[in-house]
């Protein structure tokens, strides 16, 4: 007797049920974390406001300086022992 073959190709063949599709890992992850969001601030409304006030502060910080700086700037910083950075502001 001849064992018993299956002529499919590979890319035909279902990928086992340990394997998830694609994307599902992000989603679970995005999902725990929105969860955990939620915690903390169940669990500490008073340090989520001060943190939710300060991510606000910094963005609208970034914002102004990005209004107020020269784009065509190019700045040089020297870092002790590693030399000079150069950095441009760019609009993207």
């Amino acid at each position: 007797m001849q064992p018993m073959t299956n002529d499919f190709p590979a890319a035909g063949r279902s990928p086992g049920p340990n394997v998830a599709p694609e994307g599902i890992v992000r989603a679970s992850f995005a999902f725990l974390a929105l969860i955990a969001v939620g915690v903390l601030v169940a669990a500490s409304p008073l340090v989520s406001l001060v943190v939710l006030a300060g991510v606000v502060a910094l963005g609208v910080l970034a914002r102004s300086l990005a209004r107020h700086v020269d784009r065509e700037t190019v700045g040089r910083v020297s870092l002790p022992g590693l030399g000079t950075v150069e950095y441009r502001f760019t609009r993207s």
